[in-house]
């Protein structure tokens, strides 16, 4: 009875086999999409150069790599494709440079070394008015809109960090007790403080208006609402999104200055939409971004994103939503201008007039103190009349990388000498290892031949001549050496 219980049993259950069996050593196996995609991005990742790869050479590199995975050329580009990820020389790469646009600065103050030109090909710039000596500085300045870090703001609310410039507190300015004795650098109404009477001079009216409902200038007058702005600072810190919450700190400095020059100096700074520049992200390269570390969210959830971040903005600023002042096309520009004329998250009138090189000729200094803003030295002898300029990537890194990140976060194809040498230079290997490849097939061919010929017998070769006309001793691996001349 046992026996014809347990063969029913048996066949009523059905044996299916699942992938995470052990795999047989050289069995070929189907790989998941999502296998094959994390594939590629991981080649990238690994040599970024290989971005400009095309669909055939990367499939044999994936190919390479998984010698294991049954995966054809065919299904690998059609994924790519889905994801948004087609390799740089698959698809027209994506350049927004004409459509930034600038206004004269107005209220600059110039260094006395220095002009601001404006041109149309290259926009404004800073030249040199005379020669200049390398190392020399050319001037110094503080940040324009200072943008505390937004990893930061848990310590900035309990105290522990500047809620100006985001610098972390000094264990030793607070008594074991916890007595405070910051001598006037704290808050009377919340936990923050400044490290700073600078910190504190520059900012105190801000950090009213924006984090004490009662006590902020011009919050009674529903200008800017705090509970709002704690909300939209909140919605950064889970999205990560440092855009978003400086350009509430930028536009709450704007309506604080009651000259209105903060206003028009940002306003002439380069200026761009967001979704303009998300073009370049989800284009070439596709949605995928090596900072990043992957694919970035897909166009329809991205304008999900800025719409529920234009919402939080106009909350903490409802004189400006009931009059209609800032429409959401206004916010994208502002998330742009901000996006491409930051450095280190604060944003610098004169800095931001330099435009790129790869192979800069000024050197800009920054202080690890943030609100002591930075200083820009010439780098090498410039001469009356040259530009001034900086790179906005990191020069040592592959051109292929420079290229990508400069198109992608400024919207232009780079075609200076740094990267047209450094194409020449790469591709003067690509030459030379193929080359050395060929060679190698000859001399393989040669011998195979040469074998074919002679059979098993030996092939005598001639002994080459030194340059002196003597005969070279040879060593055999027979004979013991003491020593060779």
């Amino acid at each position: 009875m046992m026996t014809s219980d347990t063969s029913e049993i048996d066949k009523a259950v059905e044996v299916v086999s699942i992938n995470d069996k052990v795999p047989v050593p050289n069995e070929s196996i189907v790989p998941h999409e999502r296998q094959i995609v994390d594939g590629i991005i991981a080649i990238w990742k690994e040599d970024p150069s290989t971005e400009s790869l095309g669909i055939s050479k990367l499939h044999m590199v994936l190919k390479k790599k998984h010698s294991n995975w049954s995966v054809s050329e065919k299904r690998v580009k059609t994924l790519l494709k889905s994801y948004g990820l087609l390799p740089v020389s698959d698809v027209e790469q994506y350049t927004y440079a004409k459509e930034i646009t600038s206004l004269e600065t107005p209220s600059v103050i110039l260094p006395s070394k220095v002009n601001l030109v404006m041109t149309q090909k290259r926009g404004k710039g800073l030249y040199a008015k005379v020669n200049i000596k390398a190392g020399e500085l050319l001037w110094e300045e503080l940040p324009l809109f200072l943008i505390p870090p937004l990893a930061h703001t848990e310590l900035i609310g309990s105290g522990k960090a500047c809620t100006y410039c985001g610098k972390l507190a000094n264990d030793s300015s607070r008594t074991k007790s916890g007595i405070s004795v910051l001598r006037g650098l704290d808050c009377n109404f919340c936990q923050e403080t400044w490290c700073s009477l600078d910190c504190k001079r520059q900012n105190q009216l801000l950090h009213s208006s924006l984090k004490h409902p009662l006590h902020g200038s011009l919050s009674l007058t529903r200008a800017i609402d705090p509970t709002a702005f704690a909300q939209l600072t909140e919605y950064c810190i889970k999205e990560q999104w440092s855009g978003l919450y400086a350009i509430v700190i930028i536009y709450a400095n704007c309506l604080l200055d009651k000259s209105g020059v903060l206003h028009l100096q940002f306003s002439a700074m380069a200026r761009v939409s967001q979704s303009v520049r998300y073009k370049a992200l989800n284009s070439a390269a596709g949605a995928f971004d090596a900072m990043q570390g992957g694919a970035l969210f897909v166009e329809e959830q991205q304008e999900q994103l800025w719409r529920k971040g234009y919402e939080l903005f106009c909350e903490v600023f409802p004189r400006a939503k009931s009059e209609g002042s800032i429409l959401y096309e206004e916010f994208m520009f502002m998330l742009g201008t901000y996006n491409i004329n930051n450095l280190d998250s604060s944003v610098y009138l004169l800095q931001s007039h330099l435009n790129h090189n790869c192979l800069p000729n000024t050197n800009v200094v920054t202080s690890s103190k943030r609100y002591e803003g930075l200083k820009v030295f010439a780098k090498r002898d410039l001469k009356s009349g040259e530009e001034l300029t900086t790179s906005y990537v990191n020069p040592s890194h592959t051109v292929q990388q420079r290229l990508r990140e400069l198109r992608v976060n400024w919207g232009f194809l780079c075609k200076c000498g740094k990267c047209k040498d450094d194409l020449n230079a790469q591709q003067r290997r690509k030459s030379s290892a193929t080359k050395s490849l060929n060679d190698q097939k000859e001399i393989r061919t040669f011998l195979k031949n040469a074998s074919k010929e002679i059979g098993s017998e030996e092939l005598d070769l001639e002994c080459p001549i030194d340059f002196n006309g003597e005969r070279r001793k040879s060593v055999r691996f027979d004979e013991k050496v003491v020593k060779v001349a």
